[in-house]
């Protein structure tokens, strides 16, 4: 059997093991147990991109005052898209495309569509972001965070995420989903100059 295809098969029973959790037959433990995640180095971790306080609320309140925090880009207003670019979140743990070309300064507007039967996100990050939110996703936090650079997606939801691009280099594709970035659901952003 192939890496790739034991790497997916690790992801499914993941998966197959957290509906069983969720449905009363398992723990959370368990399903964390059966996919083994990718483990960062420490120093690759980065720290979360909001600060919650003890009533819940975020240090914002709206994703503007991210814009400063992300060393990739910036939101950005969909009005004011250069392009929209179409993405398939599906079930083989895969995005469609995986590989996506923009310039360093464009705006991008992701219409990402779930098109399976299991619940997916769509994060963009540099690999500490990716990191950082993995870890979180496996802390059990599955909830959308209201993260200005990612959205979480039930099955057959489809919702749009505005970025601007603002220096050439790599941006990531992530689904973290548990099981589902170490199954290889990831993506990449050339970002030409």
């Amino acid at each position: 059997m192939s890496i790739n295809k034991a790497t997916r098969l690790i992801g499914i029973v993941a998966v197959l093991a957290m509906v069983l959790a969720a449905c009363g037959g398992g723990t959370e433990t368990a399903a964390l147990q059966a996919a083994p995640s990718e483990q960062p180095d420490a120093g690759e971790v980065g720290s979360s991109n909001e600060e919650q306080h003890e009533d819940g609320e975020a240090d914002h309140e709206d994703g503007d005052e991210h814009e400063d925090d992300f060393v990739f880009g910036q939101p950005g207003d969909a009005s004011a898209a250069d392009r929209v670019i179409e993405i398939e979140a599906s079930d083989d743990f895969t995005f469609s495309p995986a590989e996506i070309a923009v310039s360093a300064g464009e705006t991008i507007t992701f219409e990402v569509t779930n098109t399976g039967k299991i619940p997916h996100d769509f994060t963009l990050g540099d690999q500490a972001t990716q990191d950082a939110h993995e870890a979180e996703m496996a802390g059990g936090d599955m909830k959308e965070h209201g993260d200005p650079n990612a959205v979480v997606l039930e099955p057959g939801e489809t919702s749009e995420l505005t970025w601007t691009f603002t220096e050439a280099g790599t941006v990531l594709i992530g689904c973290h989903q548990p099981g589902h970035y170490a199954a290889g659901m990831k993506g990449v952003v050339d970002v030409e100059s």
